[in-house]
């Protein structure tokens, strides 16, 4: 398991370009790593992340419009390089979790939340959109609640995050840390070829139309995944009644 901490405590862990771009190196490398099989993305001091920093966004005006794209891009590069990381990875939310912040959450196969944590899609009521979180919104909680949260903007506790499919789970702050570890090694005992192709193949399929398109896919990786070194691993540890060599 990795750990991927947003260390800008003074600023709520709100994150700019630079800090977008360090994300985006850290999860490639994390993903290149055959050590690694879960990602944990947390924040330090009080909150997991407050999203984008303001005290950056204001220089914007005085950027040419070519400059203040490739900042938006960073930030939405983040999201997208946690939610395109081939293994499986949680969220450990605590605090605040806030615009951007609930984007990078969201890019998470995964969110536990501490039952303190507050949320919110609060970039209407600043002026902005929240940008970075609306792909990942959309697919966590559907277009309309989608639209309630961002044109509400208001912040809602842990309970509320759970019953909209914000989060997964929700415990108590002192029970975080654990719930997450216990999480990350149940996941490794799945099968590291199988979760990426996971990952993948739900993309691909929510893109695809519900007809025999989809069958198609699903069926050509079916064939190819059932001869692969790992299920011939899986099957002989299932008959022989021990665990699989990547889940000792």
């Amino acid at each position: 398991m990795a750990t991927l901490t947003l260390n800008r405590p003074k600023e709520m862990n709100a994150f700019d370009a630079d800090t977008a771009r360090t994300i985006v190196e850290a999860v490639e490398g994390f993903a290149a790593d055959t050590d690694v099989r879960v990602l944990v993305v947390a924040g330090e001091g009080p909150s997991f992340s407050a999203g984008g920093d303001f005290n950056w966004v204001l220089t914007w005006p005085s950027l040419d419009a070519i400059t203040r794209r490739v900042g938006a891009d960073a930030m939405m590069g983040a999201v997208q390089a946690i939610y395109d990381f081939p293994k499986p990875s949680i969220a450990r939310v605590h605090g605040a979790a806030v615009g951007g912040g609930v984007g990078l959450m969201l890019a998470c196969d995964f969110a536990i939340a501490a039952s303190g944590a507050r949320f919110g899609l609060t970039s209407a009521r600043n002026g902005l959109l929240a940008g970075i979180a609306i792909p990942v919104l959309i697919q966590a909680v559907g277009p309309r609640v989608a639209r309630q949260l961002l044109m509400h903007g208001g912040l809602f506790d842990a309970a509320t995050a759970l019953r909209l499919g914000l989060v997964d789970q929700v415990v108590e702050a002192d029970a975080l840390d654990e719930t997450v570890a216990t999480l990350a090694g149940e996941l490794r005992r799945g099968a590291p070829s199988v979760q990426a192709l996971v990952k993948k193949l739900i993309t691909e399929i929510d893109a695809t139309p519900h007809d025999s398109t989809a069958a198609d896919l699903v069926g050509e990786h079916v064939a190819r995944q059932c001869v692969t070194e790992e299920a011939l691993e899986g099957m002989s540890a299932f008959l022989e009644k021990r665990r699989p060599r990547w889940a000792v």
